[in-house]
């Protein structure tokens, strides 16, 4: 398309900083164990029921190479595997996945799973099968080797402790180089939604998280991020629910000192179309995409540092939905060993 550079949307890697840019350089994924994910289920499965939960670790498999994996150790289409939420495929991850399994009693076999790469860590039945943000959180630990001017990094630490960072989509969401994007504009172009469920979803999210990313960074820009904004929405720390405010006051400014609350926005649809370009616009509405919002801080919890000769090892959890790379793109320059030479 010929407007793509007057677009009011970002690539990740060029999104203006919340508290400018870092002073630290560390190497990134040069070993699967220095990106560890652990899904923090925030319940227990109930032991009974037609849904075989299963909490697997892998290793350079993405959730979707998984999924079709465990369906066909169960035998079953991959329409009868859910899972929670979608993990790299570069990094030690641990995430559950449920299978429909009625009037069966079979379990998975761990020794055959963990020749195709997957580690079982625990099973049991419950229920209710998984949906997409159904678990409650994230944890992360994470390797930084080669730390370059740590002082800068530990500086940095209690602010984005207490005052959080903008939340933007990830470069996960947008494919190396922003592929994803340039396929998603291919389709724009086109005026076609693609019948493919899967690949649907993928345009249609990636145009979403862009334009949700153009936003925020023009919120910094002008100096209006974290603060709530007259029509804003209000997000609840956590949670997918919110609340519409008629005006700030101080104890809403409390409730977001605390972390309690966040500003947040629109993810386009018909009805808060934002500023999108018409194009997009008349190409997002003909989706009839759901009315949905999205908090424009984010908070890491439990933030711990430590430091190991020349590496810094970091911890924290996120909520779902959320990406680690932003919280470390304001701590400091990445050297992402896990990419391929460009």
């Amino acid at each position: 398309m010929t407007n793509t550079m007057t677009l009011p949307a970002y690539n990740f890697p060029d999104a203006p900083y919340a508290y400018g840019a870092p002073e630290s350089r560390a190497e990134f994924k040069t070993v699967p164990q220095d990106f560890i994910v652990e899904e923090v289920l925030g319940f227990e499965p109930c032991g009974d029921g037609e849904h075989l939960f299963l909490l697997a670790q892998t290793d350079d498999q993405n959730t979707q190479f998984t999924l079709k994996l465990i369906a066909r150790h169960f035998k079953v289409p991959p329409r009868q595997v859910s899972y929670s939420g979608l993990k790299d495929r570069r990094g030690l991850t641990s995430q559950w996945f449920s299978v429909h399994m009625p009037g069966s009693t079979q379990e998975a076999d761990a020794d055959v799973l963990q020749t195709q790469g997957i580690h079982l860590l625990r099973q049991s039945r419950h229920n209710k099968k998984l949906r997409i943000g159904t678990h409650k959180a994230n944890r992360f630990h994470i390797r930084l080797r080669n730390c370059q001017n740590s002082d800068a990094l530990k500086s940095r630490l209690d602010p984005i402790a207490r005052q959080g960072v903008p939340n933007y989509f990830g470069p996960q969401r947008f494919g190396h180089s922003g592929r994803n994007v340039n396929d998603a504009l291919g389709w724009v172009e086109k005026n076609e939604l693609p019948h493919d469920r899967e690949l649907r979803g993928r345009v249609l999210s990636t145009l979403r998280a862009w334009l949700f990313n153009g936003e925020l960074a023009q919120r910094l820009t002008a100096g209006h991020w974290p603060s709530w904004q007259p029509g804003d929405p209000v997000q609840l720390d956590g949670s997918h629910s919110f609340f519409l405010p008629d005006a700030w006051d101080d104890t809403l400014q409390t409730r977001l000192e605390e972390g309690d609350v966040h500003p947040a926005t629109w993810l386009f649809s018909a009805d808060h179309p934002g500023h999108a370009p018409s194009s997009i616009s008349e190409y997002l509405t003909k989706a009839g995409l759901n009315a949905e919002t999205r908090a424009l801080r984010l908070l890491p919890r439990n933030l711990q540092w430590e430091q190991q000769e020349s590496d810094v090892l970091l911890r924290f959890n996120l909520p779902t939905g959320t990406y680690a790379t932003s919280v470390l793109r304001e701590l400091v320059i990445l050297d992402d060993k896990s990419l391929p030479e460009r």
